[in-house]
C-alpha cells in the first residue's frame, strides 16, 4: 500500500487495489497463531482476490495533488469495496485473536498483545489514507510508522516464536529501516523541492538507491535490534568447537555444551537451561547456534568412533587369524593325547576344547567384515528352531525384514544366555515406530550392575562359561542392519534385551 502511494499513476493505483490480499494474509496469520477459524482461510483469500480484481477492473480511486507538495489517494468505486473487504478481514482476524486471548495463559496473552500492538501501529500508519474520504486532503505522513510496525511484528515473531524462526526477520527489519530512512529523506526533500521536482516519486527512488549503500550497517543494526545480547563471534564458535572436541561421548558433549552456553550468557552454573525456551530472542539465538555446533560435534565424534572401530576390528582380525592358527594345532594335539585317558578326563578335556573352539570361531566371526542381505523372515519358525520351549508373545505369521542367518545368530546368542540364566524364557515382538522390536527375556538372576555399561563390548560376560563375544556379536548384527540392541526392562522378567530393526 505504501509503495503504491509513491507511484502516482495507474501502477500505483493497481498496487493499492491489492490491499484485500493483505487482509487475507492477516486473517491467515491469526488463524495459524490461535488455531481457530482455519476453515475460513480459503474463503478469505477467495474474497480478497475477488475484491482486488473488482478494484482493478472498476477502478480503485484517484491520486489527488496536494496544494503544497506531493499526493494523497482517495478511494472510489471498486477501491471502496477493496478497502471495506480489507477492514472486514482484519476485523475477523482480530476477533480470532480476542477469542484466543480470553482462553490463554500469561505467555499466550503476551503473544497476542504483541500482535495487537503491531496491528495498532499498522492501523495508525494508514489512517491518513482515510481522511480524503471526508474531504481532508493531507500528505500521508502516518506511513512513516510502517518501519516501526515491521520491527514490532518481527520482534513478536521471534520473541514468542509465532512463526518459523530464521534470518528473514532480520532482513525484514533491515529493509524496514532502509525504507523508513528513504521515506523520511524523500518526504523532507520533496517538501523543499516540490516546485522543481514535481511528484516525490523521483526523490523516493533516489533515496532508496542511496539507502542501498547503508544496507550493511543497517543489517548489523537490525541484527542487534532483533537479537539483543545474542551476538556470537567467530572466536566464540572456535572456542566452543575446541572445547567440545575433547568430549569422549554424547553425554559429555551435552554437559560441556550446556556449561559453555551458560558461561556465554552469564548464567549461574545451576541455572535451569529449559528456561531458554522463554528467553528473549538474543539468548535463544545463541542457544540455537550452540545447538548447531553441538550437532556438528556429535557427527565428528561419531565419525572418529567409526574410524577407530574399523582400525580396532582390523587389528582384532589380524590377532584372531594368528590365534586361530596358533591354537587349533595344539588343540588337535591335546585331543589326540587324551584319547587313551579315562572317560572323565576325556569328557572334561573335550568340554574345554569345545569352549576354546567356540572362542576362536566367535573371534574370527566378530573380526571379519560383514554384509547383510535382508529378506522377510518368519519369526516363529526361527524361535521354534532355536528353542521350542520358549514362551512367545507375537501375532501369528509375524515377520521381520533381516538377514536370516544373522537374525538366527543374534537370537541364538540371546536365547543361550537366557537359558543359562535359568528359569523361563520369553520372546515377544511388535511393530514399533515404523520398525520391528523383538524382546528376549528371562527371569534369572539378572545382569550385574558392574558390567551393564560395557555389556556389548567384546570379552565382557556375566557367565563364567561364556566367551564374552556373544552380546558383542549381537550388537554388531544389529548395527549391520541399521538397528540397535538395548538392555531394558519388562514387568515380570529380570532381564530383557530388545532388538530394534528399522522398517
Amino acid at each position: 500500500m505504501g509503495i503504491g502511494l509513491t507511484i502516482p499513476n495507474a501502477s500505483g493505483a493497481a498496487l493499492l487495489s491489492l490491499a484485500p490480499l493483505g487482509g487475507a494474509v492477516f486473517l491467515h496469520f491469526s488463524a495459524s497463531l490461535t488455531e481457530k477459524g482455519v476453515r475460513w482461510v480459503r474463503w478469505a483469500y477467495g474474497i480478497g482476490s475477488a475484491s482486488a480484481l473488482a478494484a482493478l477492473t472498476k477502478g480503485t480511486g484517484q491520486f489527488i495533488a496536494l496544494p503544497d507538495d506531493g499526493y494523497t489517494f482517495r478511494y472510489a468505486e471498486g477501491g471502496l469495496l477493496a478497502a471495506s473487504v480489507t477492514v472486514a478481514l482484519a476485523v475477523v482476524g482480530h476477533c480470532l485473536l480476542i477469542a484466543a486471548w480470553r482462553g490463554s495463559e500469561a505467555t499466550g496473552r503476551r503473544e497476542i498483545a504483541f500482535v495487537f500492538l503491531s496491528s495498532a501501529l499498522g492501523f495508525a500508519s494508514v489512517t491518513s489514507l482515510g481522511l480524503p474520504l471526508f474531504g481532508v486532503n493531507v500528505y500521508p505522513w502516518t506511513l512513516l510508522l510502517l518501519p516501526v510496525y515491521i520491527a514490532v511484528l518481527s520482534y513478536a515473531v521471534l520473541r514468542y516464536r509465532l512463526m518459523g524462526v530464521n534470518r528473514w526477520a532480520v532482513r525484514v527489519v533491515c529493509w524496514g529501516l532502509l525504507a523508513g530512512l528513504a521515506g523520511l529523506v524523500s518526504a523532507v526533500s520533496a517538501g523543499f523541492a516540490a516546485q522543481q521536482a514535481g511528484a516525490p516519486f523521483g526523490w523516493i527512488a533516489l533515496a532508496l538507491i542511496a539507502g542501498l549503500t547503508l544496507a550493511e550497517p543497517m543489517l548489523k543494526l537490525a541484527d542487534r535490534i532483533v537479537f539483543p545480547g545474542g551476538a556470537v563471534t567467530a572466536a566464540d564458535l572456535a572456542d566452543w568447537r575446541r572445547e567440545l572436541v575433547e568430549a569422549a561421548n554424547d553425554a559429555e558433549l551435552d554437559r560441556k555444551a550446556e556449561d559453555l552456553l551458560k558461561r556465554r550468557l552469564g548464567l549461574p552454573a545451576d541455572a535451569d537451561s529449559t528456561e531458554l525456551d522463554h528467553a528473549p530472542p538474543g539468548p535463544r539465538r545463541a542457544a540455537e547456534m550452540m545447538a548447531e555446533v553441538l550437532v556438528q560435534a556429535k557427527e565428528n565424534l561419531a565419525h572418529r568412533r567409526a574410524v577407530s572401530e574399523r582400525k580396532r576390528l582390523a587389528e582384532l582380525g589380524a590377532l584372531a587369524a594368528t590365534v586361530a592358527h596358533d591354537l587349533r594345532n595344539p588343540m588337535n594335539i591335546i585331543s589326540m593325547a587324551v584319547a587313551d585317558a579315562d572317560p572323565g578326563t576325556r569328557s572334561e578335556v573335550k568340554a574345554q576344547l569345545v569352549r576354546m573352539d567356540a572362542l576362536v570361531r566367535d573371534l574370527l566371526d566378530y573380526a571379519k567384515p560383514w554384509k547383510v542381505e535382508a529378506s522377510s523372515v518368519d519369526l516363529a519358525s526361527v524361535v521354534w528352531e532355536l528353542d521350542a520351549s520358549a514362551e512367545t508373545a507375537f501375532p501369528p505369521k509375524f515377520t521381520v525384514r533381516a538377514d536370516p542367518a544373522r537374525l538366527r545368530q543374534a537370537l541364538a546368542n540371546l536365547l543361550d544366555n537366557a537359558k543359562a540364566a535359568g528359569g523361563k524364557v520369553l520372546v515377544a515382538a511388535e511393530t514399533s515406530g515404523g520398525g520391528v522390536a523383538i524382546h528376549v527375556c528371562d527371569d534369572g538372576l539378572g545382569i550385574p550392575q558392574t558390567i551393564r555399561a560395557s555389556l556389548f563390548q567384546p570379552f565382557v560376560s556375566g557367565n563364567s562359561g561364556g566367551t564374552g563375544l556373544g552380546l558383542a556379536i549381537v550388537a554388531k548384527v544389529m548395527s549391520a542392519h541399521g538397528g540397535s540392541v538395548t538392555l531394558g526392562e519388562r514387568a515380570g522378567w529380570s532381564t530383557c534385551f530388545t532388538l530394534r530393526f528399522p522398517s
